[in-house]
């Protein structure tokens, strides 16, 4: 983890201590308990709204285990992960919409050097189901496959499912898990009618 992911995780992390102690928390607040300054903060959040929206959804997104078995079905876990990922995301919709808000600004309010990553959670579930994938996906495919399924998890999926194909909550759960699974089953089955070197 680099330090700017370092940093993200520990802003998030002050705040959830900060909320479990019973408190409702300040920017400043968090940022002290992060051992940050508070712009170093505003740099990584737009708001002390979007950043506690972050938290509760890293803290609600299963661990890995729970998603991938060890020598089970790639494509069932990705259909898992994917569900799991926008299910947390959907329980606050409220805050999809404030995460969304302040990604943005942070992107317009800062230099392309300064920027900070996003979190990439739904990353964090992908990688490690493709690499159970093994020898199945060539390098050009699995970086292929890694940018699609990064299209179907995560707040910018959520956001098109529901505000802009209408979806309801479940129906796009439901799409959402069924275009992750046939992206990793198309991946797959070109894979198995390439030959390897």
């Amino acid at each position: 983890m680099n330090q700017k992911r370092r940093t993200q995780q520990a802003l998030m992390e002050a705040a959830l201590a900060l909320r479990d102690e019973g408190r409702e928390p300040t920017l400043q607040q968090v940022a002290e308990r992060a051992q940050v300054s508070r712009a170093t903060a505003y740099r990584y959040f737009g708001s002390l709204e979007a950043l506690l929206a972050m938290a509760r959804f890293e803290h609600a997104v299963p661990p890995l285990d729970a998603v991938l078995e060890p020598g089970g079905d790639p494509v069932a876990a990705i259909g898992r992960a994917c569900e799991h990922v926008n299910r947390a995301l959907l329980d606050d919709e409220q805050g999809v919409h404030v995460l969304a808000r302040s990604a943005m600004q942070v992107w317009l309010d800062g230099p392309p050097e300064a920027r900070p990553p996003r979190p990439a959670r739904r990353l964090q579930m992908i990688e490690p189901i493709l690499d159970a994938c093994g020898e199945r996906l060539d390098a050009a495919a699995r970086r292929r496959l890694r940018a699609a399924l990064s299209l179907v998890i995560g707040v910018e999926a959520v956001l098109s499912l529901r505000d802009v194909a209408g979806e309801s909550r479940e129906g796009a759960l439901e799409a959402a898990r069924w275009a992750a699974e046939t992206l990793l089953r198309a991946a797959l089955a070109e894979g198995e009618g390439q030959p390897r070197d």
